[in-house]
């Protein structure tokens, strides 16, 4: 691709779109912002790549994506859920509200109990949040018995993440 080579481009774009699509929807943002992101972080995949910035990428390209959108993400929620307050309207915390809070306090928070979690706990989250893995693929990755211990794994995960972020907020 450094070398004007767009077809590579195309090639990636097509492979990651759907798999983006359906990691971006996890955080409640529309068909048309995910798709609108998802051309965004192509574009810094590409413009990182002719400048160099990406030679010795440490990731795989899918991963790299996903971190770019990821961010770009968070972004487009910090603005939508200010411009709400401005309005004056109130969002309604549930149980995922720890996927996209998007302050830095909470994102700070959020990191610091992350890695206090188990080595189990925080593979199959980043796995499942971070790369956007189907908890099929975590199991045959993760070598787990069945698609529903992933699940109850993830889920016990969540719930100790949620305390260790009430622990140290409140402390």
């Amino acid at each position: 691709m450094k070398n004007g080579q767009k077809e590579t481009l195309d090639v990636i774009y097509l492979q990651y779109k759907e798999g983006f699509h359906d990691f971006a929807t996890r955080y409640s943002i529309t068909t048309n912002d995910g798709l609108d992101i998802y051309q965004d972080s192509i574009i810094v995949l590409y413009e990182n790549i002719l400048q160099g910035k990406l030679d010795q990428l440490k990731s795989s390209i899918k991963t790299y994506l996903y971190a770019v959108g990821k961010y770009k993400i968070f972004a487009r929620l910090k603005v939508e859920s200010q411009h709400e307050s401005l309005q004056g309207n109130e969002l309604i915390e549930d149980l995922t509200s720890f996927e996209i809070e998007t302050t830095e306090e909470r994102l700070k928070l959020l990191q610091k109990a992350y890695l206090h979690l188990g080595p189990k706990c925080q593979e199959v989250l980043r796995l499942f949040y971070y790369e956007g893995q189907k908890l099929e693929d975590i199991k045959e990755r993760l070598s787990y018995d069945s698609k529903n211990t992933v699940k109850s794994q993830k889920s016990r995960c969540l719930k100790q993440l949620r305390e260790l972020i009430q622990v140290n907020g409140n402390g």
